[in-house]
């Protein structure tokens, strides 16, 4: 974001002071990743992945260009990731963990071969034997998101390169046209996990970005931003990491490539025939999002009508979106049928007296064959309560839950490869501290990168005497 602001002219010195502290904190967090004798991994233990890693170069590139990376960081990375490829010019993860989902070679060491390049190592013999290994099997593969990332590392290495204008060709005649938008599905899985639309997110972003770095297909590059635009969800994200990483990344892109949108314009934005807000838009700030709110003015049981006029300018996007709120005893109970991940959420007691300690018991099962790569839990945690952090760590050591982390209102946890055959169940102390009455944030589970698939347990009510 702190590149974008700067590309676009945006970032006064507030701004690009918060951005910047920001920048700086995720920067040190991500260090603790780093593995000892090289390389990254999930949760910084060994032993390094190397498509983590890759993933990992490829931050610490980007992050470079707006802020000052460590240069030896990124040449020890490099390094790693050089020494750990095959004679065949390849690189593997397969095998080493069951969280990556891609088995194929190729696009494994496209991903790979392309974090090198974008890191100032194209000119080495390692990029230049797995080029000619990708080039030999670019046009074998039949799945989008391993052709995307084929195509990415060979526009990267030589554009114009005839193997590389025919991976782009084939990937070109892979789009799903939706009006004005074009997509690419997700066959499959990604490195990450993600299906269905998330997964069809990660493979337009990554095919429109290929497009814009070769300079052909403007209309395939069209479709694919008209299309990435109209799937962020209703917080102005895409639904996962991956997903909202890549849409960024290509969006930026296109500011960069494509210029900004046509102004001046004025919009006029109105609920049930009462104007609210007259918006004008230039090219000052054409590319922000302008955010008009609604909490009066409509019926709460009858339709509502948005109306949107337009004055001038170009072709501009919106996205209309509704919050409501409903008691817990009007939700449709869910059943384990209809849930991917099924939670079940417990205290031993629910009277208690200020520094009283109560045990919550955790069960979570997966619901359907097979492994979910990256489960999270987020677990709600009642006010005037502490939690005993301790039980937690002792988790972590024993190899139950992967990762915790804390905030004011809920525990966190990361368990990888939740297993169909193995049901987990787990338990921590709260002490409560004042005397009050007190109700839980709701409790959840979903899979991390596809988190459409979510399961919600109604918040619990805990009485603390004194």
């Amino acid at each position: 974001m702190l590149d974008y602001l700067q590309t676009t002219g945006q970032a006064n010195p507030e701004l690009q002071m918060q951005a910047e502290k920001f920048v700086a904190t995720g920067y040190q967090r991500l260090l603790t990743f780093e593995v000892n004798g090289g390389g990254f991994s999930l949760f910084g233990e060994p032993p390094a992945r190397p498509f983590l890693t890759a993933f990992g170069l490829m931050e610490f590139n980007d992050m470079a260009q707006v802020y000052p990376v460590d240069e030896a960081l990124i040449e020890r990375t490099a390094r790693w990731l050089l020494a750990q490829q095959q004679a065949d010019g390849t690189w593997s993860d397969h095998g080493q963990s069951e969280h990556w989902q891609i088995s194929s070679v190729a696009p494994t060491s496209a991903y790979i071969t392309w974090a090198l390049i974008e890191a100032g190592y194209a000119d080495t013999q390692e990029v230049g034997r797995a080029i000619a290994y990708i080039r030999e099997s670019a046009l074998q593969e039949d799945d989008a998101y391993s052709l995307a990332l084929i195509a990415n590392a060979l526009t990267a290495y030589a554009p114009d390169d005839s193997t590389s204008r025919a991976a782009l060709e084939r990937l070109y005649e892979m789009r799903v046209e939706d009006g004005d938008a074009f997509y690419w599905p997700m066959g499959g899985a990604s490195f990450m996990g993600a299906t269905g639309q998330s997964g069809s997110m990660e493979t337009t972003a990554l095919a429109a970005y290929a497009f814009m770095k070769a300079g052909v297909y403007p209309d395939a590059v069209s479709g694919a931003l008209a299309y990435l635009i109209q799937s962020k969800d209703s917080w102005g994200t895409w639904q996962t990491t991956q997903a909202t990483i890549l849409s960024l990344k290509t969006l930026l892109l296109a500011t960069e490539r494509m210029g900004q949108a046509e102004g001046p314009a004025t919009v006029y934005v109105s609920l049930n025939n009462e104007l609210t807000q007259k918006i004008t838009i230039d090219e000052s700030n054409s590319d922000v999002v302008h955010m008009v709110s609604f909490d009066r003015g409509f019926s709460p049981s009858g339709d509502n009508r948005v109306q949107i006029e337009l004055e001038g300018g170009g072709n501009l996007m919106y996205q209309v979106m509704t919050r409501y709120y409903l008691p817990w005893d009007r939700l449709e109970p869910a059943t384990g049928a209809r849930e991917l991940i099924s939670i079940n959420v417990e205290y031993d007691r629910m009277q208690l007296s200020v520094n009283d300690e109560v045990a919550v018991n955790v069960g979570v099962r997966l619901n359907k064959a097979g492994v979910v790569p990256m489960a999270l839990i987020d677990l709600g945690v009642p006010p005037g309560f502490t939690v005993l952090a301790e039980d937690l760590g002792r988790l972590v050591e024993q190899g139950i839950i992967s990762r915790y982390e804390l905030t004011g209102r809920q525990i966190i946890i990361y368990l990888e490869n939740l297993a169909y055959e193995a049901p987990l169940s787990f338990s921590y102390r709260l002490r409560a501290r004042f005397p009050m009455r007190a109700q839980t944030p709701p409790s959840s589970a979903y899979d991390y990168y596809n988190p459409s698939d979510l399961t919600v347990q109604p918040p619990l009510e805990v009485t603390v005497n004194e």
